[in-house]
């Protein structure tokens, strides 16, 4: 999903925080993740450098010191879109003016430099990063961010709705927002139009905050888990392996996640099974093999009779 960000968009998402003001602001300055340079976002921002020119730059004492210890320097910046004057700075105004003319967007603000260039970078690397929407519920068990995945009508939703009766929490259900926002990590969010519902067949929508409390939901969550449930024939339950189960890895925007299939039957407590999922991941992630535990235990005790 290519993503962009409007200079306008951003001042006036960082305008409470940063306190900063509009200049000049150019209508077509837009910022986009260049894949030839970097995939992302935060590359995008840098202090002010006639050497490694960056869309975004940050202009601090420090930088307007070089300036005028260097009055010989080309007052031109390539790819340059967007100057941030920080820390109260005055640079000459002529500058300022030509800065103007070649489109670049200007924004003043009191604060430090460095303060400044850490949350745009911040902010850019989230708004930038790839995402995708998928078809699920993302629950909180035991700390673990789990996706639930099934057909339609297989009981996704219920599982969730058990899931956090128990004390988890609820992040999204029936359409999952998954942001790469660093490599290796995804996290899952909720889209603003559906935050805290969920659609039950039989009870229809229901509000989780206002049903189980403000703890029971949670805006975003890493994914560390896929878990599908699968409506498995008796012949297909017989093929399960009964030792590792049904354990592949499933590729969410380039990162490859482990995923635990679980047959629904009856008497069968997918809250209990998930719910040992995420303590098994959490031994996994540890380096806890327990297949290979098993097979250590049961390879001395034959030894020994």
């Amino acid at each position: 999903m290519d993503r962009s960000v409007s200079f306008s968009q951003m001042a006036s998402d960082l305008e409470a925080e940063l306190d900063w003001k509009i200049l000049h602001a150019s209508a077509q300055t837009m910022l986009r993740v260049d894949p030839q340079h970097s995939s992302d976002g935060a590359a995008l921002v840098g202090f002010l450098s006639f050497i490694r020119s960056h869309p975004v730059q940050i202009l601090g004492q420090a930088e307007l010191d070089y300036l005028h210890s260097h009055p010989e320097q080309i007052y031109h910046v390539q790819r340059l879109r967007i100057l941030v004057l920080a820390e109260g700075v005055q640079p000459a105004s002529d500058w300022l003016a030509s800065l103007m003319d070649e489109g670049v967007s200007i924004l003043v603000s009191a604060l430090p430099a460095r303060r400044i260039l850490v949350r745009v970078q911040q902010y850019l690397q989230r708004e930038l990063a790839p995402r995708c929407l998928l078809h699920g519920v993302l629950v909180d068990v035991l700390g673990v961010g789990i996706l639930i995945q099934g057909e339609a009508g297989i009981g996704k939703s219920e599982l969730a709705l058990e899931l956090v009766s128990r004390h988890h929490r609820l992040i999204a259900d029936d359409s999952v927002l998954c942001i790469r926002e660093a490599p290796g990590v995804v996290t899952g969010h909720c889209p603003a139009a559906l935050q805290d519902f969920m659609e039950v067949r039989g009870l229809g929508i229901i509000n989780i905050r206002h049903l189980f409390g403000a703890s029971s939901v949670i805006d975003s969550k890493r994914l560390r888990l896929v878990v599908e449930i699968r409506d498995m024939a008796e012949m297909e339950l017989a093929d399960v392996d009964r030792l590792q189960g049904q354990v592949d890895h499933w590729d969410i925007l380039g990162v490859p996640f482990p995923r635990l299939r679980l047959p629904v039957s009856a008497a069968r407590n997918l809250a209990v099974l998930v719910e040992a999922a995420a303590r098994a991941q959490y031994l996994r992630e540890a380096g806890v093999d327990m297949l290979a535990l098993f097979d250590q235990q049961t390879r001395a005790v034959g030894h020994k009779l």
